[in-house]
């Protein structure tokens, strides 16, 4: 049968007092945290644009497979002193002779044929957009684990928080009670000042409680993207889900965990490579075709116009015979790169697969934990009301009912610190399985 652990902390006149001093301020649930920061995150969104770089270098037009078209055009006109003399005798003379000259035309360069390397860079860009989508989709994961863990410090912060004040009350009670058997005369100095030691550590703890809620409150604003002086509060409950059954994690892992599938997309890239770098040893074929138009004129000489225009074509064949045995170094070079990328994959499911052993470990061990501190807490409880009565009736030192009172807010610390780890687990269960930003 499937357990969830919902811990209220809050007792009602903390609540009272913690509501009147915050009404003001917005309240913000986990799933809204998680909301924002998926809209305004700085790294989400530059994750976005990756992926729109990714489709833009997608085309065709980055594997040489379309063909290049270039038009040309010169004049030039000229003026020169004309001396000519021709074998029948016929002898020209001019200054300052005028010759103009026009070229114009349109090339097609086409390589039809290039080793399929044209293919194979298609495919590497295609995985290469695929691949930023698994960076996009590992970054928003990331960040939403970052959310929510930062969140749940943040209300295990103000429980602790909120239990220190309280056991400022409980201080003061006890500080006040040894004043006056001071003042009897049942009591004695050490414990009116052991009292006040205590009291002022207890305050000491709440400027530091007061100082990491700040600082944890001004991250999280940073991981929502929105500036860090804007107010907010958080809930007082702690909800903890149960788990999937692991052998269902394991399978989403191997389909959906973008470390897994960045991996996988970076051996196909490298695959890819491998045959471009291939593709050397090939013979090219190119298709070339012109249209030209070429006009000269002059105003004396043999040639006083000269025009010629109209379509021109040819087919080059480029053979690789020897190119220093580079392309054979390459190639061996990405061999170890695709060997490398095949150790990295194992590598990654097995560091994938121990976070996912010790999370399924650490969420058990903080079920557990939970329930044996919500009993210990029920008898702390129990304890130190009957610790204080005692300790009016004289029945106990100050010494003994200071024991009673920090094993009183020791274990509630604990219950806090195990609902924080349990969340932890479990975020950390659904970030591995890539559902994490669905939660």
């Amino acid at each position: 049968m499937k357990r969830f652990y919902k811990f209220t902390f809050l007792p009602s006149f903390i609540f009272l007092l913690h509501f009147s001093l915050h009404a003001q301020d917005t309240l913000l649930t986990a799933q809204e945290a998680v909301k924002t920061a998926i809209e305004n995150n700085y790294g989400i969104i530059i994750s976005k644009n990756e992926i729109e770089i990714g489709s833009i270098n997608n085309s065709w037009a980055n594997t040489d497979a379309i063909p290049l078209v270039s038009a040309t055009a010169t004049k030039q006109i000229g003026v020169n002193n004309l001396h000519q003399k021709l074998s029948n005798g016929t002898t020209t003379t001019k200054t300052g002779n005028k010759t103009q000259s026009l070229n114009a035309g349109i090339a097609v360069n086409w390589r039809i044929f290039d080793g399929l390397k044209m293919f194979a860079t298609k495919k590497r860009l295609e995985e290469l957009e695929r691949n930023g989508e698994y960076a996009f989709r590992k970054n928003l994961n990331e960040t939403v684990y970052n959310v929510i863990s930062s969140y749940y410090n943040i209300v295990t912060l103000n429980e602790q928080k909120k239990a220190t004040l309280e056991q400022i009350s409980l201080y003061k009670d006890r500080y006040n009670l040894a004043e006056r058997r001071l003042e009897i005369g049942t009591g004695a100095k050490y414990e009116v000042l052991q009292a006040e030691v205590d009291l002022n550590e207890q305050r000491s703890n709440l400027l530091s409680l007061q100082n990491s809620i700040a600082v944890s409150k001004s991250s999280l604003q940073n991981l929502l993207g929105k500036t860090p002086d804007t107010t907010f509060e958080v809930v007082d409950t702690i909800l903890v889900l149960p788990l999937p059954p692991y052998t269902d994690v394991q399978d989403k892992i191997n389909k959906q965990n973008p470390d897994v599938l960045l991996a996988n997309s970076q051996l196909y890239v490298l695959t890819q490579q491998k045959k471009e770098i291939n593709a050397a040893r090939f013979p090219t074929v190119e298709l070339n075709g012109y249209y030209n138009f070429a006009r000269n004129s002059s105003g004396a000489g043999f040639n006083l116009l000269n025009q010629t225009y109209g379509p021109s074509g040819s087919v080059g064949v480029s053979v690789p015979i020897f190119s220093g045995i580079v392309v054979k170094k390459q190639l061996q070079i990405s061999d170890i790169q695709i060997k490398d990328q095949q150790i990295a994959i194992d590598q990654t499911r097995n560091n994938l697969e121990t976070q996912l052993k010790n999370a399924y470990i650490n969420y058990n061990n903080a079920l557990k934990a939970i329930e044996l501190e919500k009993n210990n807490l029920v008898l702390a409880k129990e304890n130190i009301m009957i610790a204080m009565e005692r300790y009016k009736r004289l029945n106990i030192t100050s010494v003994e009912l200071r024991q009673i009172q920090i094993s009183y807010n020791d274990a509630r610390n604990r219950l806090y610190n195990d609902l924080y780890q349990a969340k932890v687990a479990e975020a950390t269960v659904a970030l591995l399985s890539g559902d994490i930003a669905n939660l």
